[in-house]
């Protein structure tokens, strides 16, 4: 697994990752890279990365100028490898923060006043789990206006829009469907 845009481009993460553990590879990462790039300008973005697994599209888009990023996992090993990346590209740590816990007891109760720019949730395919957080109250006390939620799924699973999603792009590579939304809050 590696980096590949940004300060970081090149570099190689060579740890045993458990085979539970699906990283988004190589040729989508820079599939959803390029169609954020053309919509928003990542300097200084704050991003979260939802069922984050290896962390690599919050390590991405720290690499790529995001000037914070919040990693969620409920894995031991997944916070613990997140860590270890971290660690090992130096970045400083008021640049992120990695929380141990279900996506959907985050949600509910973090207090934190922190307002996201983009949001990627990448749960296990076929869970179900991008509709259910499409559907729960506390994304909004999380998100801003423009909001960019980039979801990623089987092939077998489609997201629909709904009032307050804005399917803005849907790409299919393989196995792997990628769907860009655009959160709008004047709905609510």
């Amino acid at each position: 697994m590696r980096i590949i845009g940004g300060k970081f481009k090149g570099h190689s993460f060579h740890h045993k990752i458990n085979n539970k553990i699906r990283p988004t590879t190589d040729f989508v990462r820079e599939a959803i890279f390029n169609i954020i790039q053309n919509r928003i300008e990542l300097h200084g973005v704050k991003v979260l990365d939802l069922f984050a697994g290896t962390g690599i599209l919050g390590i991405e888009a720290l690499s790529r100028g995001a000037g914070f990023c919040h990693f969620v996992d409920k894995s031991q090993n997944s916070t613990k490898l997140i860590s270890q990346f971290l660690y090992e590209l130096n970045v400083d740590k008021s640049r992120y923060k990695i929380t141990k816990s279900d996506v959907f007891s985050f949600l509910k109760t973090n207090t934190a006043q922190t307002t996201f720019d983009i949001i990627f949730s990448d749960p296990p395919y076929s869970s179900k789990l991008n509709q259910r957080l499409m559907k729960t109250e506390e994304i909004f006390k999380i998100s801003r206006e423009g909001t960019l939620l980039i979801a990623e799924s089987s092939n077998r699973e489609i997201l629909e829009a709904n009032e307050n999603f804005t399917l803005i792009q849907k790409k299919e590579y393989g196995t792997t469907n990628i769907f860009i939304f655009m959160l709008s809050l004047n709905m609510r």
